[in-house]
């Protein structure tokens, strides 16, 4: 599995970006305006169906969702967070929402766009899904994502079923709004990690398990304004002008950053590519029950993990962690030493936990 948390650096500076940020949205979705609704009387719920964006991205004129109006999303088959390019103004007076699903009973909840699963309980017990997800001791799921700059977009990590028979929520999805204009936020964006399950047992004591990690919300604008609230467990604007006065709640950080969407082949990426000196397989899947490589029981602990590093320079400090099943997370440290900034290797020995485990690797800035 792999993970890569990294920085992109700006070359505006800041006498020449006073300018429009430029989406690149063609329009060719028209317009999201629900503004048609706001006389019913009533809430309305809109679900998109995200199937027919099979990369996530949808290029609007502009978006409009009025006070009463709830606007959530059915992931498509890549589970792609949602990326919003709008050509001139988005307008949120009612909500946005990327929230994980609740669980039901004993199964997991579903995460949202880009969000990873919740584990079932017992009897089908299983941990929660994602870098981050919770054990089957129905412990919570994390966010797991160093970087404040949200780049590249994640979602978040589902909560561990419990052994008592309680599913795990889902972890939230994650939303990248950018406009060329102005965003206005009265209303609410949210990336809610899924609520547990929980199972009242012949004791008569109810044992509930993990609930979901909050996901990434990016808004990108000339200006943002509004007082609504925006919520999740990291929090990113990138606008010339900045007047929001609402409520944020999460980690949140705020810039100058407008890179959307990188470049395909120029953004650094993270590939473990060996365990043990066993192949991983070239498309990981991250799921404990379809290993994607498998050591002989007679191997030794520490074990060298190999690790492919594109677009990265030489000598960055990177971090091998080992999610297990059940127990806490281990980690290693290591740099990439041998090759050149487009590819490099790094060699980091860790010890594995009995079992095995989630494995990934990545490299945070500390900014």
């Amino acid at each position: 599995m792999k993970l890569a948390t990294l920085l992109m650096i700006s070359i505006c500076l800041p006498l020449v970006c006073l300018a429009q940020v430029n989406t690149g949205s063609n329009g060719s979705d028209g317009a999201l305006d629900y503004s048609s609704l706001t006389n019913l009387g009533y809430a309305t719920t809109i679900v998109i169906d995200m199937h027919d964006h099979p990369n996530g991205i949808y290029q609007y004129t502009y978006v409009t969702i009025p006070n009463n109006v709830k606007v959530t999303f059915t992931p498509n088959a890549s589970n792609t967070p949602v990326t919003w390019l709008v050509q001139s103004n988005c307008e949120i007076d009612g909500t946005v929402d990327v929230s994980g699903q609740a669980a039901s009973g004993s199964q997991g909840g579903k995460g949202g766009p880009g969000g990873w699963a919740g584990g079932n309980g017992a009897p089908a017990l299983t941990a929660g899904q994602g870098p981050g997800g919770g054990s089957t001791n129905g412990d919570y799921g994390n966010y797991n994502y160093a970087n404040s700059f949200l780049i590249p977009l994640l979602g978040g990590s589902g909560g561990g079923g419990n052994s008592y028979g309680g599913g795990g929520g889902g972890g939230s999805g994650a939303i990248l709004i950018a406009v060329s204009g102005q965003i206005t936020v009265a209303g609410t964006i949210v990336a809610g990690g899924g609520l547990y399950g929980c199972i009242q047992g012949g004791d008569g004591v109810t044992r509930c398990a993990g609930q979901g990690s909050g996901g990434g919300i990016r808004l990108v604008a000339s200006t943002v304004i509004g007082r609504g609230a925006v919520s999740g467990a990291v929090v990113r604007f990138d606008a010339y002008t900045d007047n929001f006065a609402g409520q944020i709640y999460g980690q949140f950080t705020q810039g100058s950053q407008f890179v959307i969407i990188p470049s395909a082949g120029q953004l650094p990426q993270l590939t473990v590519t060996s365990v043990g000196g066993v192949p991983v397989s070239v498309s990981p899947t991250g799921i404990l029950s379809t290993p994607d490589a498998v050591l002989s029981a007679q191997q030794n602990n520490p074990i060298p993990v190999v690790v492919n590093c594109s677009n990265l320079p030489l000598n960055t400090l990177i971090t091998v962690t080992v999610k297990p099943a059940n127990g806490a997370s281990v980690s290693a440290v290591g740099y990439n030493t041998t090759g050149t900034l487009a590819s490099s290797t790094a060699a980091i020995s860790i010890v594995i936990p009995r079992g095995g485990g989630l494995i990934y690797a990545t490299v945070a800035n500390s900014n």
